[in-house]
């Protein structure tokens, strides 16, 4: 039984995307936050935080033990970065991967394959799956037999625990475990290249590593219809995935694409008693338009690469 260390919080080109996108569940929080954000899923979900890879239009990225639904049977592995390859964060950063799982105590999560890796048995494909009973979001991963030939970027339809993807994609929808209309975004290897633009990202703690398309939340640069959202101290495109009538400034949230695009998922924000975070404006640390006379411009990310330095969050001051 090969075992990967489990990361603690995985992008279809956003004018693909555009056409047939639909809604965006959770991956880095800031510091002194609490778990904001969903994706597929670049997707943690409502009440069910988890950093779901949402789906993004360029490539994107818990739970319980796979079961094999195919007709083989393959090694079981643990979920994690594909390759072995493992990422560590800070407890402020868990939001924005927003997955919660229950974990063994080794901190890894028994999965029967690694859906960058496509190893499971021929005919079949290795593809992520919601292993927890009324969970909103896939937590762990399977075997399937392969059943459809759509590949990045291509409308989807998605079953429980399967769809129409090729193997090496997966079908997001507004997130990650619920059925219906999506499109295939690619399965990846942390650290390796995406072969259709992005960057991988482990969403879910590594059971739905999918390529992500990067953004600017300050300039929402993401295609019509997306909004850029926290994770792994980066922002990635991603369809939004809040209920009807939620997602606005201080509504609760539980996932990364849990807010409209603008917002972000975050705790620590005037009036919030919500554990997973409430939605709360995104603010340039230079100019702070924050308006709540109780909230600062906070940084919004841990360690934000060069030119995310300057983005932050409507929040109280520690």
């Amino acid at each position: 039984m090969r075992r990967f260390p489990l990361p603690r919080p995985a992008a279809f080109h956003p004018s693909l995307l555009a056409p047939a996108l639909w809604a965006w569940s959770a991956m880095v929080a800031v510091g002194g936050c609490g778990s904001k954000v969903d994706a597929g899923e670049t997707n943690a979900e409502y009440g069910d935080g988890d950093g779901d890879g949402g789906s993004s239009s360029g490539s994107s990225g818990g739970g319980g033990s796979a079961s094999n639904s195919g007709t083989g049977s393959s090694a079981s592995t643990t979920v994690g970065t594909s390759a072995g390859t493992s990422m560590s964060t800070t407890d402020d950063t868990a939001a924005d991967t927003m997955s919660f799982i229950g974990q063994p105590d080794d901190g890894n999560v028994e999965a029967m394959c690694d859906p960058g890796l496509q190893d499971c048995p021929k005919g079949q494909k290795c593809t992520s799956f919601v292993s927890t009973p009324g969970g909103r979001t896939v937590d762990s991963t399977h075997c399937v037999d392969v059943s459809g030939d759509h590949v990045f970027g291509e409308e989807c339809t998605r079953v429980e625990g399967d769809d129409d993807c090729a193997a090496g994609f997966f079908c997001m929808t507004d997130v990650s475990g619920h059925t219906g209309m999506g499109i295939c975004l690619e399965f990846c290897v942390v650290n390796q290249p995406c072969e259709n633009g992005g960057e991988c990202f482990p969403f879910n703690d590594g059971a739905l590593p999918l390529c992500e398309v990067t953004c600017d939340p300050l300039v929402q640069d993401c295609t019509p219809g997306q909004g850029c959202y926290a994770a792994f101290n980066n922002f990635v495109c991603a369809v939004p995935g809040a209920p009807d009538g939620m997602g606005g400034d201080g509504d609760p949230c539980a996932t990364i694409q849990g807010c409209s695009p603008g917002l972000i998922c975050r705790t620590g924000t005037n009036g919030c008693v919500s554990d997973s975070g409430c939605c709360t404006p995104v603010c340039d640390l230079a100019d702070d338009q924050c308006t709540d006379p109780a909230e600062d411009c906070i940084q919004a990310l841990d360690d934000p690469p060069p030119n995310l330095q300057g983005v932050g969050y409507c929040g109280v001051p520690a």
